[in-house]
């Protein structure tokens, strides 16, 4: 792919002026090649030094890529901003104009690196989708049933809801993992770090009617129909189905269930801590976000009831 290919890509008009700038251009889609960056990840990030680069010959009186530093970049991405542009573009923006700084550093075209001390925008905190508890009674009421198959998929939504587990936690679970006895479950989380979390024995029991229908006693807790090991793609199937047959009109994905069960946690009065505990969380920044959608439903109950709302 040509720097000509690329620059046709840039939306904003006119070329660039210094042949300079089209030179380091080049060199820097050959730096990308050379750490095997995506060719899609090599595209987006000239676009973005090429963006860049027509911003400072349009607005600034420069001799050279060594008299453009934080000061220009940042007058860039307020600019991209007032133009509406999303946090996640302005990312990447960020990620690709620091890219190609670093590559010129590398080879001493620059010495000035402030742009690198840049701090990159934080991406919108998006609120997690989730089923309320009605939602979630509707969805497991509906696919009861006496087949094996029913049991299986009810056994896997009540995993997910009653444990809080992701979804590669649930491929991955062996029956060594379940202590039937306690209603205890060893989850093996990111990175190989291990977890014990309650399951609660109306997870348990659905796990034993299933296990009691199956032909093969496999280590896999959860399988298909022949008898292999369960996989994300079929989870997903599953749940899509019985939000269909529960006439649940929300997109949801297996980690919903997850966000649901955190969600319902802190609705009903727990710790914030111990469902960082449950969920696996390193940082308890990242449990944070559920409550916010529980202080949000909080809010509209009582804007809802309360007579002076």
């Amino acid at each position: 792919m040509s720097v000509r290919f690329y620059m046709d890509t840039v939306r904003a008009g006119g070329d660039l002026n210094r042949e300079s700038f089209l030179h380091e251009i080049e060199g820097f889609r050959k730096y990308l090649k050379v750490l095997n960056r995506a060719d899609k990840t090599v595209q987006w990030y000239i676009h973005d030094a090429l963006l860049f680069l027509r911003h400072v010959e349009n607005h600034y009186d420069l001799k050279g890529l060594s008299g453009i530093g934080k000061h220009e970049l940042r007058d860039f991405l307020a600019m991209e901003l007032s133009r509406g542009i999303s946090r996640k573009s302005l990312m990447r923006r960020v990620s690709g104009i620091k890219m190609f700084f670093r590559y010129l550093i590398e080879e001493g075209l620059v010495q000035d690196t402030s742009i690198l001390t840049v701090d990159t925008p934080k991406a919108d905190k998006r609120l997690p989708k989730t089923l309320s508890q009605n939602q979630i009674k509707s969805l497991l009421r509906g696919i009861e049933g006496e087949r094996p198959i029913d049991k299986r998929n009810l056994a896997i939504l009540s995993f997910l809801y009653g444990t809080g587990a992701r979804v590669s936690e649930l491929v991955a679970l062996n029956i060594e993992d379940v202590d039937f006895n306690t209603g205890l479950v060893r989850l093996r989380g990111k990175g190989g770090k291990d977890r014990i979390v309650p399951a609660g024995m109306f997870v348990i029991e659905r796990l034993k009617h299933w296990l009691e229908s199956r032909h093969d006693m496999g280590e896999a807790v959860f399988t298909s129909m022949n008898g292999r090991r369960i996989s994300d793609r079929h989870i997903r199937n599953i749940l899509r189905a019985a939000l269909q047959r529960a006439a649940v009109q929300l997109p949801l994905s297996p980690h919903g269930m997850r966000h649901s069960f955190a969600t319902h946690m802190l609705e009903n009065g727990a710790d914030i801590r111990t469902v960082q505990e449950l969920l696996g969380h390193m940082s308890l920044s990242t449990t944070q976000v559920y409550t916010h959608v529980a202080t949000d439903k909080l809010v509209r109950s009582y804007q809802k009831f309360h007579p002076h709302a």
